[in-house]
């Protein structure tokens, strides 16, 4: 029985390239199942074969065929689609994401080797696509480590808590109500003597300015001497007030020592 010797490359990978052998006696489900088993493949999703020109363009379709069940292309041999020595085939794999192949007849060997089970991959290269792509799936969760600055999340109250909070909030109001507000009182500070100028004074130049300044502290100087003259008036006052009690006494003692003496020169002169 004659051997049929396809190429099988990927509509968009130039670099990969399989040649299966098949017996001109097996169907198109058997190069449905080694084409996808050659590329690592599984059989899930639906296949359509079609017969193309030298050109590659689509022509009639031949059958489809998906995973074990029942279809046309197991009761339809290769052979029936073959007219030409370089035969070409389309095939789609799995109409969503639609995996293009090209298959061409490139020889026709005589007789099956011996022992050989068919179909058989004589050569193959390249790496084929994934068929599945990953898809990567991060869970949400809470974030737990620090945020940009530098802080960590806070971790939701509990009931306890918030009752907690809502009671010392309560008490910081009362505390308030008793104590009346709390004012910020500032001591009285001194006056401090200040030049007011009238509002439509004009001064014209720093020497003038100076003058002024000048003038006003010699009147504050004028001020506080007069204060300090009246403080001495009323000390000295003070004194002699002191002196005129205890002189008017330590004259009488002394006066009237004197006149017990002259009282006395009268007892004498008795």
């Amino acid at each position: 029985m004659s051997i049929l010797r396809f190429r099988i490359t990927f509509d968009d990978y130039d670099d990969i390239q399989r040649d299966i052998d098949f017996k001109a006696d097996q169907t198109f489900a058997d190069l449905f199942y080694e084409t996808l088993k050659s590329v690592g493949f599984d059989n899930k999703h639906k296949g359509v074969f079609w017969l193309a020109d030298h050109n590659w363009r689509k022509g009639s379709e031949i059958g489809a065929i998906q995973g074990e069940g029942d279809s046309i292309l197991k009761k339809t041999e290769l052979v029936d689609h073959i007219d030409d020595p370089h035969q070409k085939f389309l095939f789609t794999y799995d109409e969503e994401v639609r995996w293009n192949f090209n298959i061409e007849l490139i020889r026709v060997m005589g007789n099956a080797e011996y022992r050989v089970t068919y179909p058989k991959v004589s050569y193959s290269t390249g790496i084929p696509p994934v068929q599945y792509k990953e898809v990567l799936v991060i869970p949400n969760r809470e974030r737990t480590e620090p945020d940009g600055r530098g802080r960590k999340p806070k971790a939701p109250k509990t009931e306890e808590e918030d009752e907690l909070s809502r009671l010392l909030a309560q008490m910081s109001d009362d505390e308030g109500d008793e104590d009346g507000p709390i004012l910020d009182i500032a001591e009285d500070e001194p006056e401090s003597d200040t030049l007011e100028l009238p509002a439509d004074l004009e001064l014209e130049t720093d020497n003038e300015i100076a003058k002024l300044a000048e003038e006003f502290n010699n009147t504050i100087e004028t001020d506080n001497s007069s204060h300090s003259g009246d403080d001495d008036d009323e000390s000295y006052g003070g004194f002699g007030d002191d002196d005129d009690e205890n002189g008017g006494s330590g004259e009488d003692d002394e006066y009237g020592s004197g006149g017990g003496y002259g009282r006395g020169g009268g007892d004498y002169d008795e």
